[in-house]
């Protein structure tokens, strides 16, 4: 029986195929795919050509744009607007900034801001409230988005120039800043000057992006209408209203798809996809940075204290396998234990580490447990997740290592698992955890967005002073190449820069990172110009049905 065998074989039994809905790219308050909590949605009728209806997981209407987590972004990503919005692609189009450049060493970015732009209730957005915007995340509490920013700018540089001129001084150099202030930072939409979040907030979601919240029903779906006073001319999207329907799993949502009740799905697994029928639908991908599922071994303590440990476990995975057998090739690429593989700025000359058994017993023997260890992974319940932890289970076995799944299937996934107490914040010190944290167990799985560019990884999940560092490695050389990487002012530099984390990160071992997933989504025919980013975050703007 080969691993991928097994690991099919392990997730059947555990009874977890297909319980949740597939988001690969969506943020919870890791980055982390959205679970689904258990109602199902249903299509509405409405009269064709008026209506986009979309198939979603869980939809989290948030208190806060600072507050974001779970499925907030598929709520922000329609009233909300950013400076600028990452496309499907990756890239970064202009919305309130009409253009963005950088000075002195890509320590001072200056924003161009536009013209004319409107909140959603017709009253004008001004520069005040962009600045106000910003300044909040370092002074709300709780701020899910101060992590992008701490240790790159504070308060105190987010400057107006004047009406249309933005000022950021940052602390240290960022050749990607603009990411920092984008679609992908956390759903930090612009607000108005003054607002808090909370109730007034929430019932009008004042922002100002291309759709307005006409309706929210919790575990069912929310409705959108055109915002009248989008600052775009462009915008006219070939319907009048857009819901969003909650499902528990895609594959549940799949016979409302195939008899019209519902016109797209934002994500869904491999097998769904291949299932359907190519001469009536789109079956689409998302590939620049699309997703992490981040197996992080803890460093500080426990058994994967030492490298050589974390080496060989690393090495007894059938990469390969894995990406054709379970994602069906389409589904993901083979991964090389660092967040820097799937972007252009990657040094591809960098060895792939491949399964090999006997290199990983031999480093166990080395290390002084050539009989392996017992120990608990800790995750939470979403197909593609059990799929990857039972691969991890049955891989890490070839070499003793026993592992134990402790899934956390409340409120859909992810309740328990993303909860945390503080953790350590300074070298070598180790806390007292629930060990149902992602924060804190021996081995966890951390599912992670797709960001157009891997900073927001690395500053948050990859430096020694990370806030949402699962692994705890404390390591000085890849402290060095991140921060290298960071402020990094063209792609030669950067690549260089990629090399290092590269390297020392398949050397370190914190995390093991076997495959990077495609988002895929699809349409059905007559649908045109849908499209989902990487972030999960759904652009409907341009979408016409036939």
């Amino acid at each position: 029986m080969t691993i991928i065998d097994e690991t099919t074989n392990d997730v059947a039994k555990t009874g977890v195929s297909r319980r949740h809905f597939i988001q690969g790219a969506a943020a919870t308050a890791a980055g982390a795919a959205l679970p689904v909590a258990g109602i199902v949605g249903a299509g509405s009728a409405s009269a064709a050509g008026k209506t986009l209806r979309v198939a979603t997981g869980k939809q989290v209407h948030p208190a806060a744009p600072w507050e974001t987590s779970d499925g907030s972004l598929f709520i922000l990503s329609q009233v909300g607007e950013w400076l600028c919005f990452q496309n499907a692609d990756g890239t970064l189009a202009p919305r309130i900034a009409t253009s963005w450049k950088s000075s002195n060493g890509a320590k001072t970015w200056t924003f161009k801001i536009r013209k004319g732009v409107k909140f959603n209730d017709g009253t004008p957005l001004t520069i005040d409230d962009i600045v106000y915007t910003y300044k909040s995340v370092f002074t709300a509490n709780p701020s899910r988005s101060k992590g992008n920013f701490t240790g790159l700018i504070d308060a105190n540089g987010i400057i107006k120039v004047d009406a249309e001129t933005l000022v950021f001084n940052l602390l240290t150099p960022s050749g990607n800043f603009p990411y920092t202030v984008s679609s992908v930072s956390y759903g930090m939409c612009i607000i108005k000057n003054g607002a808090n979040g909370g109730a007034a907030w929430t019932k009008d979601m004042l922002s100002a992006g291309p759709w307005k919240m006409e309706s929210y029903k919790e575990f069912e779906k929310t409705v959108f209408v055109k915002n009248p006073y989008y600052w775009d001319p462009s915008f006219k999207p070939g319907f009048d209203k857009l819901e969003l329907i909650q499902y528990t799993s895609a594959a549940t949502a799949l016979p409302a798809l195939k008899t019209g009740g519902i016109d797209a799905v934002a994500a869904m697994e491999a097998a769904d996809a291949l299932s359907l029928d190519k001469g009536k639908f789109n079956i689409l991908t998302t590939k620049a940075g699309a997703g992490f599922a981040h197996v992080h071994l803890r460093c500080n303590f426990g058994p994967f204290k030492d490298k050589r440990v974390r080496q060989a476990a690393a090495l007894t995975i059938d990469r390969v396998g894995y990406v054709k057998g379970v994602m069906k090739g389409i589904g993901g690429v083979v991964g090389n234990d660092s967040v820097m593989d799937p972007y252009a700025t990657a040094d591809k000359s960098v060895p792939q580490r491949k399964q090999d058994i006997a290199a990983a017993k031999a480093l166990m023997k080395e290390a002084g447990v050539p009989n392996g260890f017992s120990v608990e992974l800790s995750t939470w319940a979403r197909d593609d997740i059990n799929k990857y932890a039972n691969l991890i289970k049955n891989s890490f076995a070839k070499i003793g290592i026993k592992v134990t799944l402790k899934i956390d299937g409340s409120n859909g996934g992810g309740a328990v698992y993303y909860t945390y107490n503080p953790y350590p914040s300074a070298k070598g010190k180790v806390f007292e955890y629930d060990n149902n944290s992602w924060l804190a167990c021996n081995i966890g799985i951390t599912d992670w967005a797709g960001r157009g560019v891997p900073d927001q990884y690395l500053q948050r999940e990859w430096k020694s002073t990370a806030d949402w560092s699962g692994a705890q490695l404390w390591d000085d050389v890849l402290d060095a190449a991140i921060d290298e990487y960071i402020a990094a002012p063209n792609p030669a530099k950067a690549k260089a820069a990629s090399k290092k984390v590269q390297e020392r990160s398949l050397e370190m071992t914190p995390y093991i990172l076997a495959y990077t997933s495609n988002l895929i989504y699809c349409a059905r025919k007559g649908v045109s110009g849908f499209s989902v980013n990487s972030m999960g975050q759904i652009i409907a703007n341009n979408v016409k049905i036939a």
